[in-house]
């Protein structure tokens, strides 16, 4: 099987993952996001991460979070 990593085109370029570094939900933080940087990523289909307001555009992929941080 294969596995789909998308990572944030704005704070992750590098495509960094290091999942024992994550953020626990416990909390309220969001999955894929390192305690370290803020880098963020999300495992799975771009079908899904649209689903939790990923954005797709022009090929890039942003987080909702920085999508946040724009929009001020």
């Amino acid at each position: 099987m294969l596995r789909v990593i998308i990572f944030c085109d704005i704070c992750n370029p590098q495509g960094i993952r290091y999942i024992e570094q994550n953020r626990s939900t416990s909390r309220g933080d969001e999955g894929g996001r390192r305690v370290t940087d803020g880098r963020s990523w999300f495992e799975g289909p771009i079908d899904e991460a649209l689903k939790i307001d990923w954005l797709q555009q022009e090929g890039d992929h942003i987080c909702p979070r920085c999508q946040d941080r724009s929009s001020k």
